[in-house]
This record gives C-alpha cells, structure tokens and sequence, in this order.
C-alpha cells in the first residue's frame, strides 16, 4: 500500500471523503465518529476503560478487518459467507416485454448475456460485494474501450463505448473519494475517485505495476458499493466485522492462549532427585547428557543409578470452548449467521433444516434489499445510461434469483397433498371449472389458468373454512389468481 493511504487510515479515514465546496467536508462527520470512538469503555465507574483493559481496539482500521478475515475463520465467515451464499446462483436478468415471433430473447437481455459470459460481470460482481463488506464501502471499475491509458479514465464515459473489463477494490486500495457540492448536480454524490494500484502484498514484491500507481476514476466508470448496513449517509456502511470485532478479538486471544498452552503441557520434562548418598563424580554432567538423549528420542531407556525419586512434570487440560462459546453467541446474534452455519462442521453436524431456512431467508432478503438495488440494478443501469446495452422493450426489467434450497420429496409431496385437499374442497362447490389437466398443473406447480382470472367463482369458506384459510394463505385470495 502506498504511504498515502497509510496516512488516511491513520486518521481514520480523514481524508476519505473530500467535498468539492470548501465548506463541505467530511470534518465534522469524521470528529463526530472520532468522539464516539473516543466515549467507547467509559462508561463503568472509576478510571478504568474497559476497551483499554481487555485490549480492544477503539477504531480499528480497513486493514486490520482486511487481515483478520484472511486468517481467523469465524471473522472469514461473518465477511465473506453472506456474499458468497448470495452470488451462489447469479441473477438472471429479464427484460418485461415479451420476445417477439420466434426469437428467444429481446436484444436487451442478449446484450447482457453477452457481459455476463464475455466480461464475467457476475464474478465481478461478487468480488466486488465481498470486498465491499471489509471496510465501509468498495467500488467496481468499469472499464471501457474509450481510453487507452490511464489519464482517460478521469474523464466522462463516451456515449456507446463497450465494456471491456471490470476491477473490483476495497476501501484500503482508494486514497480518497471527492464529492460534489451545492449546484453541481451531484450534491453529496462521489464525483471522482482516487485508486491506489500498488501491490497490496508489498513483502512479497512479487507483482509489479505497470506505469502509474495511482489513478483519478471518473464517478461514471465506477459503481460504488457500501458495505451492507448504511446508517448517517449513502455511501459508507458499517464493515461487516465492527459490531462483532471485540468479540473475534477474544477468539482469537483464546485459541491463541489455549494452543500456546497446550505446547507447553506437551513439552513436558522430569524432575529426577538424586540420593543424597550418591556420589555424581563429573557433577552430573553424564546423567544431563544422558537425560537429553532420552528426552529426544535417541535413547529408548531411562537409567536412573542413584535417584531416589523420578517424576514427570506434565501439564493441565485445556478448554477453550466455555470462553468461545458465549462470543459464537454473540457473533450469532448480531449478523444472524446461525451457530451451525457459522461453526461449519466443526462438531461433525450438519446444519438443521431449520437453522438453513433462517440462513437462506435473511440471504433473500439480503438480494432483494441490498444486492439487486445497490450492485445488479446499479450496474444494468449504467450501462443502460452510457449505451452499452440495448434499451428494454418493455416497461424495464426484471431480476430474478434462483431459490436457495430445492424442497426434499417429503416437503414436495406434503405441498402436492395439500393443494389435492384444496382442489378437492373447491371442486366440491364448483364441479366441472377445471379440466383434468388443468387440475393436474394446480397440484404439480399450483398454477391455475389465467381464463379463470375474474371469473364469478363460489367463495371456498362455504364448503370448508380450514381448507380456504389454506389456499388463501397460499395464493393471496379464495379467488382464483393468474
């Protein structure tokens, strides 16, 4: 990493965000966060601070989440998992007019096809929500076929220029965001980046980087992305590991202690005490040698002539689960990562069913409230804008995102018994308004044909309330739904 942005994690992103009118700048906002850094452990009475006597870090800086995400494994979980199980099936994107004649798809959804299997955009897309999550946002570059050296990449994007590339960084690879100010038309929007290309890996010094280390990004070749959690602006979230990071910390202390333990009980000698009528003629310079080529294996019996007494000095078990335990809890509680999905395998068990369905649900809600808007619509967006891709036909697009977990036989064919008991109920009351194969389709994929939709049908709750509380329950009306 480059000086420059050693300095600004110095300061606790100081510098981050730089308002293009001199009186907007991110001074007040950055002392407002410093004080509340500063108030955090005082709070108990007398001059203890407790952050100060646990040994938690106050502020912790984009590189050290950076660094413990790559090697603790529950602060790897609580980073990387829910990107990872959210892009485990990419979106498909649709365009809401129907292709017409014989054509499979509208030029729309062709163009983006073509990004997704060309440009790999899912792939980036991913990396990009992964590193966004370490520090307060990320950003993925665009890169177009309108520049051919790095100056261009601070001006506008031509009208129509393709998309040949895509680089996704963390907040530790940006030296500064500027942002613009009243009247420019981006007020409070991010205008220009500045990126650190450095080898972020500077002891190996094994990359090399061509030409520049530092460019200036236009806000059209970038999409930012914050980490998920956005609180007082738009641009910066809360890294995915704050809330829990005292918590990692005491894991990491406790697995730390416990193993350097645990070498220490098994690096464990004897206490050998010598008769006091024994006459050691060399000082017990022979037995010393002796003792040490026992002790490493390269004599197999332990001659103790003379000792009165031989003892071995082992050392205790150790249990580091009664401390661990409690932070998994908390670390559980806090980001909804269940215990079971958050140990993995650890203990043998798979995650339950019902730990998966909570996982898998808070994931979807992740897509549709975080995923979709602020990274695939931001992206299918721009490129709309500058004309990558074809315009929709219709009114917009869709996207849509495969189900997480596929139903067992055993759900599958409660479901199937279930829409045959409603069937059976509605048909009761109304003989004859579904033909066998349409009834077939109800049970198989709950459809129901869309001629139906409107039609004057008796109400279910005549014949069997429980059953029309259930297909109501289902479908959203006792009424028949396209």
């Amino acid at each position: 990493m480059s000086d420059t942005n050693d300095d600004l994690e110095a300061t606790d992103g100081r510098a981050e965000l730089v308002a293009e009118d001199d009186g907007l700048s991110a001074r007040q906002e950055f002392q407002m966060r410093f004080a509340l850094a500063q108030a955090l452990g005082e709070n108990i009475p007398g001059d203890e601070d407790y952050y100060e006597v646990f040994s938690w870090d106050k502020n912790p800086s984009t590189e050290d989440f950076f660094a413990l995400a790559l090697r603790n494994p529950y602060a790897y979980a609580v980073t990387f998992l829910p990107p990872n199980t959210t892009w485990r099936d990419p979106p498909k994107i649709d365009d809401m007019a129907e292709p017409q004649g014989d054509e499979g798809q509208t030029q729309f959804e062709s163009d983006v096809e073509d990004l997704v299997d060309d440009q790999r955009l899912w792939h980036y897309a991913k990396r990009a929500d992964k590193l966004a999550g370490i520090g307060k946002f990320g950003v993925l570059v665009l890169e177009f076929d309108d520049v051919d050296d790095a100056d261009g990449f601070s001006s506008p994007v031509e009208q129509g220029a393709e998309l040949t590339g895509l680089r996704p960084f963390s907040q530790a690879s940006l030296v500064d965001v500027t942002v613009g100010g009243p009247g420019s038309g981006r007020w409070g929007d991010p205008t220009e980046y500045t990126l650190d290309l450095s080898d972020e890996n500077e002891y190996e010094n094994v990359i090399q980087q061509q030409g520049v280390e530092t460019v200036n990004v236009n806000w059209q070749r970038v999409i930012h992305i914050p980490s998920d959690e956005l609180l007082d602006d738009e641009l910066r979230g809360v890294p995915r590991q704050k809330p829990v990071y005292n918590n990692l910390i005491d894991i990491e202390k406790t697995l730390g202690a416990a193993g350097q333990l645990v070498y220490r009980a098994a690096a464990w000698g004897i206490h050998i005490n010598i008769s006091e009528d024994f006459n050691l003629e060399d000082g017990g310079d022979e037995l010393r040698e002796h003792l040490q080529r026992w002790q490493h294996g390269l004599e197999n019996v332990l001659r103790t002539h003379g000792a009165d007494d031989v003892k071995s000095l082992g050392g205790e078990d150790i249990d580091p689960q009664p401390v661990i335990d409690p932070n998994i809890e908390a670390i559980s509680a806090q980001t909804g990562l269940p215990q079971s999905v958050l140990k993995g395998n650890e203990t043998g068990e798979r995650a339950t069913t019902q730990d998966l369905k909570e996982w898998y649900g808070k994931i979807a809600e992740r897509r549709n409230g975080f995923v979709e808007p602020q990274i695939v619509r931001a992206i299918i967006d721009r490129l709309l804008d500058i004309g990558t891709i074809a315009e929709t036909k219709g009114d917009g697009y869709e996207v849509d995102w495969q189900p997480l977990a596929e139903m067992s036989e055993s759900d599958q064919a409660d479901i199937h018994k279930t829409r045959a008991e409603v069937l059976e109920t509605w048909l009761a009351v109304a003989p004859g308004v579904l033909t066998p194969e349409q009834q077939l389709a109800f049970i198989e994929d709950g459809d129901l044909p869309s001629e139906l939709e409107g039609a004057d049908l008796p109400e279910l709750d005549e014949a069997d309330p429980e059953v029309a509380a259930q297909f109501e329950e289902q479908f959203g009306t006792a009424e028949a739904d396209d």
